[in-house]
């Protein structure tokens, strides 16, 4: 075909990929017709979980790896943006949990390192640092301010029963 200017121009061929990536072509694809709705939407679900979707990442950071997986075209576009909103929000909740079960059982593990390591009121941390710094339980802890603060928690019960201790022998004598 020509122009004005006697430049020849390509007419445009139909891609039907893009047409479906468009979501202009969707309504008639096989898997759409066959498939009901909530096993569309838990495919794709599977697929955000198994290709690593991050639960803080946004919608367009995220297509490069959802993008050519075949059960991304399961669902129209709005279908597919809304349940990645779902999906998002829902790790979100899940991770949070994750990790506050995580910080929970190494605090639980850490304080039986305390109990098994004989302290004393007069024990300091660095002591207690230097000495079982290997045990997988101390460094199941990772921040030194949390350490330190459960060792000083532990120390001041320690310091409470012994003043108790020491309160009640003075009530004997």
């Amino acid at each position: 075909m020509k122009t004005k200017r006697n430049k020849t121009e390509q007419p445009e061929i139909a891609n039907p990929a893009k047409e479906e990536m468009d979501g202009k072509n969707l309504g008639n694809t096989p898997h759409r017709t066959i498939v009901p709705l909530e096993e569309r939407i838990n495919h794709f679900r599977d697929m955000l979980l198994e290709r690593g979707v991050s639960a803080f990442s946004t919608w367009e950071k995220e297509l490069h790896k959802i993008v050519f997986d075949p059960r991304y075209l399961l669902l129209n576009p709005e279908e597919r943006k809304q349940i990645f909103e779902q999906f998002i929000k829902a790790r979100i909740k899940e991770e949070y949990k994750e990790k506050k079960c995580k910080l929970l059982q190494a605090k639980e593990e850490f304080r039986k390192l305390l109990e098994e390591s004989k302290l004393t009121p007069r024990s300091t941390f660095q002591e207690f640092a230097e000495k079982y710094g290997r045990d997988h339980r101390f460094r199941m802890v990772q921040k030194r301010k949390d350490q330190e603060h459960f060792f000083n928690q532990f120390i001041n019960i320690l310091k409470k029963r012994d003043k108790e201790n020491r309160i009640r022998l003075r009530k004997i004598r």
